[in-house]
């Protein structure tokens, strides 16, 4: 063949190819946009498992954690100068007491530490009665402790309760002081009394979780509005199964009150507030402050009694009006009517409690926190008191009391209307000693000594709740034998798993 046909036929395959490529080329990017805009037939493609809807799953509590304090003890008990000036915690003793209700797999009270070493386990006493009650004892004098319950079955009548309470005859601590064990949160807060010269209010954070986390503190007084700069700073690190203390009153001095938050950001947290009052030399009481329930418009203030000095403790996030009026006795008499400004935090003096009054009723034109000091007064100028919180009323709650400590259950209704409840006593080891079908009048209250279910009633059960709202008002023999005022109250503790529904959005985009 000539050199020309050669040519021609080698040219001629060039751009046959040419030409291929380039329909190739069409073919693969025509290909490639059909794919940005059309679904794969689900055969040709991974399956998620799900439909393309949302799915809704209902999720309940399984774990119940509570933190429980140390008893009450000073800030610094350093000495100082001459030892007539020397602080002293005196003969303080404590007692506390841990009970689990209803479906519960297992339940312990440890330390505060990852080790799991020195844990005691909540135990039933008789499994045959039908009380199914768990329950462990001891002291708070070797620190903080964590109670652990594990439940069956996420239902109403199910969790637990615990508490502690330290009392003393001599020292600068005389007097009685307690505290209900705190569930964790993420986000507590508390209504504090005033931050005078002589008083100390030493926040203590314990983190239960093996997570180290930063706390933000937030205080707003009573002397403007908004938060106030602390002086002590407003973060706190809490190392993981550790704890940390901030003292507030040093931090936000002569305040008449004070409304603190404490969040967190990485772990779960619990708190109290240690609060101790001096003058000069004298003691003038201390209690433990707890964290506050969810703000309302109408509420009781139980654990009052006839005599007492009482101080109204009161924060909205807006401009309010409310009243406050006794319960019990002869009648609510004359309301107290107060204005509470946004953001500023009030203190009300309203006075020595009448004849037969066990609680205050609170009702608002808009939503706030409130609490009060409650004191009374011994011999030789001595005092004591109490922080009462207003405790959100709950279908079913518990109060437990520790060894040594007696009291009044005061039990009141907010509501308009008639509302009824059942009343359970428990003896220490868990069996059943009585109930109390309760019925109580609009506005109305009732009060019951511990001691009308026996000497031995140690755990009480509110049940079928359908508004109320209790606590006890503590007594101390050994402190009132001396003629000390023992002025302490404890406030229930919610049997009520918390249940949530999660939603899932499956995502289609996502290849498992």
């Amino acid at each position: 063949m000539s050199e020309a046909p050669r040519r021609i036929s080698r040219g001629a395959g060039l751009v046959r190819r040419v030409i291929l490529a380039a329909i190739t080329t069409v073919l693969l990017v025509a290909l490639f946009a059909a794919l940005s805009v059309f679904q794969l037939a689900p055969q040709w493609t991974d399956s998620t498992g799900v439909a393309a809807s949302s799915r809704g799953y209902n999720v309940s509590q399984r774990q119940v954690t509570s933190y429980c304090p140390a008893r009450m003890a000073l800030s610094d008990d350093a000495t100082y100068g001459d030892s007539e000036y020397h602080v002293s915690q005196g003969n303080i003793a404590s007692a506390a007491r841990y009970a689990a209700f209803g479906a519960v797999y297992q339940s312990s009270v440890g330390p505060l530490n990852a080790d799991g070493g020195d844990e005691t386990s909540l135990e039933d006493a008789d499994a045959q009665d039908q009380a199914d009650v768990k329950v462990a004892a001891g002291d708070a004098d070797h620190g903080a402790r964590l109670v652990d319950t594990r439940l069956l079955q996420a239902q109403s009548g199910t969790g637990s309760a615990a508490a502690i309470a330290a009392w003393a005859t001599k020292g600068d601590l005389k007097g009685m002081s307690a505290a209900s064990c705190v569930p964790t949160g993420l986000k507590q807060s508390f209504l504090l009394p005033d931050t005078a010269t002589g008083t100390t209010q030493q926040l203590v954070v314990a983190n239960p979780s093996a997570k180290a986390t930063s706390l933000r503190v937030d205080v707003w007084g009573s002397k403007q509005t908004g938060t106030m700069t602390l002086s002590t700073g407003r973060t706190l690190n809490v190392a993981a199964y550790g704890q940390s203390t901030l003292d507030l009153a040093a931090g936000a001095p002569d305040q008449d009150a004070l409304f603190v938050t404490v969040s967190s950001q990485e772990a779960p947290i619990a708190a109290v507030v240690r609060v101790v009052h001096m003058d000069g030399l004298t003691s003038k009481g201390s209690d433990f402050a707890m964290p506050l329930g969810s703000s309302t418009k109408t509420t009781t203030l139980d654990g009052i009694s006839a005599g007492d000095s009482v101080a109204l403790l009161a924060f909205s996030k807006e401009n309010a009006t409310f009243e406050a009026s006794w319960m019990g006795g002869s009648g609510r008499g004359k309301p107290r009517t107060a204005q509470l400004t946004a953001g500023k935090v009030s203190a009300i003096d309203l006075g020595q409690a009448p004849k037969g009054a066990s609680a205050l009723l609170i009702s608002s034109d808009t939503a706030l926190q409130v609490a009060a000091k409650i004191t009374g007064s011994g011999h030789d100028d001595s005092e004591d008191f109490a922080l009462v919180n207003a405790v959100p009323a709950a279908a079913s709650s518990a109060i437990v009391l520790p060894d040594k400590v007696g009291g009044d259950i005061i039990v009141g209704n907010p509501s308009d209307g008639l509302r009824k409840a059942t009343l359970t006593a428990y003896d220490a080891d868990g069996r059943h000693v009585g109930d109390n079908a309760l019925k109580i009048d609009a506005h109305g209250v009732a009060r019951l000594g511990s001691k009308d279910y026996g000497d031995n009633a140690r755990l009480f059960v509110l049940d079928d709740n359908a508004g109320l709202q209790w606590g006890v008002r503590l007594s101390q023999d050994d402190v009132r034998n001396a003629d000390l005022p023992d002025v302490a109250w404890l406030g229930p503790q919610p049997l009520e798993p918390r249940h949530a529904r999660v939603r899932a959005v499956p995502n289609l985009l996502t290849v498992r």
